[in-house]
């Protein structure tokens, strides 16, 4: 692509981007390359069946659906921790110049002649996974991906803050996430909440979940059911999807431990 196109693009892209998630680290979408950038990464044709060391959860819906429960979130795995294998397609999950350490939200942008009604994905900040809501063609991507932990905690409460994608009907938005793990007993609890300036409308999301390994997910019968992972060096990370009936409301979320 032509520079002056490329230019259009971001410059197109950032005018239309809504760059949030709620906590204080969030950053806009900056095409200024920082100094330790994640590599755009476009997706390599070939096999969509990747079997890699990115592991997690995602919901594929046709645009403007939702799912019907948790039961809908299928297993994915990748080689790139950019890039999301799901329903034959290979998403890029890192768009070219657009660089952001929270969260990057955009709607209606094109980036390198691609469309994207909605793009939602978590920045450079989260070493170790991947997640958010991205609209691709015909269908909703709401994801949650990265490297699980193999030397889990088996002790003590560590608290994590951090960022959600939520939405309903491919209305989507950024949203603030928080989390206690209690590594001795085997529990996580915690909230999604709204952002300031959302267009999308909810009440706090409270998940209660049952640790096992360096997963984690919530009781059949819960309002709010959620299965996720642990993710990097100690549980550094964690992140997950989650299904609320009671507001008809669908998201990814992910937080990093501040203790």
């Amino acid at each position: 692509m032509k520079l002056q196109t490329l230019g259009l693009s971001i410059a197109t892209a950032l005018l239309l981007a809504a760059c949030g998630g709620g906590s204080d680290n969030t950053t806009p979408a900056d095409p200024q390359k920082p100094s330790n950038p994640q590599k755009p990464t476009t997706p390599p044709p070939g096999n969509n069946n990747v079997s890699g060391t990115y592991k997690g959860n995602v919901f594929v819906v046709p645009v403007g659906s939702m799912p019907g429960s948790l039961a809908d979130a299928r297993a994915t795995s990748s080689n790139n921790l950019a890039v999301l294998n799901a329903n034959g397609k290979q998403i890029a999950l890192q768009l070219p110049g657009i660089f952001s350490g929270g969260m990057t939200s955009m709607k209606g942008a094109t980036i390198n002649g691609q469309s994207y009604k909605l793009f939602i994905a978590s920045g450079s900040r989260y070493a170790n996974s991947k997640f958010g809501y991205i609209n691709n063609g015909n269908e909703d991507y709401i994801f949650s991906q990265g490297a699980y932990t193999t030397n889990m905690p088996t002790s003590g409460t560590v608290t994590y803050q951090g960022d959600a994608a939520v939405g309903r009907s491919a209305v989507a938005n950024t949203a603030i996430s928080s989390f206690t793990a209690d590594f001795g007993k085997k529990t996580l609890t915690g909230s999604i909440t709204q952002a300031a300036r959302s267009d999308v409308q909810f009440q706090p999301v409270n998940i209660n979940a049952t640790i096992n390994g360096n997963a984690f997910s919530t009781a059949d019968n819960a309002t709010v059911r959620s299965t996720g992972h642990f993710y990097g060096d100690n549980a550094r990370e964690v992140g997950g999807v989650f299904h609320d009936s009671s507001q008809s409301l669908v998201g990814s979320f992910g937080a990093i431990r501040s203790n």
